[in-house]
């Protein structure tokens, strides 16, 4: 059995799809009952638990073979981690696949990758058998801006001319479902990146093609960033790491590409101009947005 935390998310939900689909038995766990009611397939049990509550875990996890380890983006990541991977050896749990930061490292200069790094050298140190996931920015962080791009046209960031390696978040799912259904990678630490690096201007380039309507990237100062992040009820936490992120890409660091997606999973990974031209809907305002 896999068990699946993060299972009402974007990369979560995702992955369930695809073990399901396989015919994998998965557990589903979710903190909030009522978005839990929308977990449903074949083969899939649901189990309330939550990361800040160890006492949960244990049943959670209880006669799993693999783990995939997940959770949104907090101060506290080294904790509701940390009583994961206590959970997961309690309950005898053989693998675990954990979702970090692209550059993670306990010595990075920005908040977000820097937490991820103290929580893999956890892992890492735990006895338990592991794979990590370090995946560049998604694709998918353009649908928090697509509201402005299907009403004005434009859409506003920090990174200036920076080239960024993104990735389909989709393929991040296909990766961590092969890690969870096979003993080939323990122990291994995978920095993932797409099939090309893009300034958001090309991004805006490749929107407007998908589209057929101009659509425009607006670089603005991180003091305007930050104060529109934390008035649409963003925590500072996340809000200044976030910009230490955009800064970093903003210098030029971002741009280098691996090849870690096509060695676990022997397939190419998706173009931004595919999923540009899935969500084509989205970004011409066809369809309400689903950041």
């Amino acid at each position: 059995m896999v068990v699946v935390t993060g299972a009402t998310g974007k990369t979560g939900s995702e992955i369930i799809r695809l073990l399901t689909a396989r015919g994998v038995r998965v557990r589903a766990v979710a903190r909030d009952p009522e978005k839990a009611k929308a977990l449903k397939g074949p083969g899939l049990e649901v189990a309330i638990a939550d990361l800040e509550k160890p006492g949960t875990l244990d049943p959670a996890f209880k006669g799993a073979d693999h783990l995939f380890l997940v959770s949104s983006p907090d101060p506290r990541v080294g904790e509701l981690h940390g009583n994961a991977i206590e959970a997961a050896k309690r309950s005898g749990v053989k693998h675990v696949v954990r979702l970090s930061a692209y550059g993670a490292s306990p010595q990075s200069s920005c908040r977000l990758t820097r937490v991820h790094g103290e929580v893999d050298e956890h892992l890492s140190r735990s006895g338990l058998s592991f794979t990590i996931l370090r995946p560049h920015s998604f694709f998918q962080n353009f649908l928090f801006a697509a509201r402005p791009i299907a009403a004005q046209g434009k859409f506003f960031a920090t990174v200036k001319d920076g080239a960024l390696a993104m990735i389909d978040n989709r393929d991040v799912a296909v990766a961590a479902t092969t890690l969870l259904t096979t003993d080939t990678h323990s122990g291994r630490i995978y920095e993932m990146t797409g099939p090309e690096a893009l300034t958001y201007k090309a991004c805006a380039e490749k929107l407007s093609a998908a589209t057929g309507r101009a659509i425009e990237y607006v670089d603005v100062p991180p003091e305007a960033a930050r104060a529109g992040m934390l008035a649409v009820g963003m925590s500072e936490w996340v809000t200044d790491g976030l910009l230490e992120l955009h800064a970093i890409g903003a210098s030029g660091k971002s741009a280098g590409m691996t090849d870690a997606f096509e060695r676990i999973t022997q397939k190419k990974p998706r173009t931004f101009d595919v999923f540009a031209k899935d969500h084509a809907h989205v970004f011409g305002g066809l369809k309400p947005a689903i950041a």
